[in-house]
């Protein structure tokens, strides 16, 4: 096997670690219509037994890369029934480092430039790191960011991640992937209307 799908490989089950999302359950949402969004990200939605709810969760097989660093995008969040009481929709965004040199440690800052102009989020950051199966060990980064502060990214049109000293910026590939993931955690109200409707009978 390439190091290159091994690495895949290894990527793929540290973000099922992360996201802790049940992709074995056979509970699945019908198949969504065609996205308007273009990108080559993987958007699934699935019940996650360990949260108790339905969770989607973004994996872009597309590599960021600034010179001999290497990173990838996922994102993830819980979905809200707004006729119960709950927190605000929040979206998890992880950033994984694939090479030594763009190393996620804790006490890094990591931080989003946008349209040129540097935002902190809050600081919600948390790190971890996870060995893989040829001995290599893959670090991530996990921001969490309200509704309102991931609309804000994805409606710029230049989004560049910075940790510590590295900038490296998302491609439109990745952003279009992200806008589509963030449309998703907007309820339908007519949704909830119509099962209101149909409990109600």
């Amino acid at each position: 096997m390439r190091p290159n799908s091994r690495l895949l490989l290894s990527l793929v089950s540290l973000l099922t670690l992360l996201t802790a999302a049940a992709y074995a359950q056979k509970r699945m949402c019908p198949k969504p219509p065609p996205s308007p969004f273009k990108h080559d990200g993987q958007i699934i939605t699935s019940f996650d037994s360990r949260a108790g709810g339905m969770r989607t969760t973004l994996q872009h097989p597309r590599p960021l890369v600034r010179g001999a660093e290497v990173y990838y995008l996922a994102a993830t969040f819980m979905h809200q029934d707004p006729r119960r009481p709950a927190v605000p929709p929040t979206l998890d965004l992880i950033l994984v480092s694939a090479t030594p040199a763009a190393g996620l440690r804790a006490g890094q800052q990591l931080a989003f430039v946008l349209d040129g102009q540097t935002r902190s989020f809050g600081q919600n950051v948390s790190y971890r790191s996870q060995p893989t199966a040829d001995g290599t060990t893959l670090e991530s980064a996990r921001i969490t960011l309200s509704y309102a502060e991931a609309s804000a990214l994805t409606r710029a049109r230049r989004v560049a991640a910075r940790v510590g000293g590295t900038e490296v910026e998302l491609t439109n590939n990745h952003l279009e992937a992200l806008r589509e993931i963030v449309s998703l955690m907007a309820p339908s109200p007519s949704r909830w209307q119509t099962d209101a409707l149909s409990s109600a009978r």
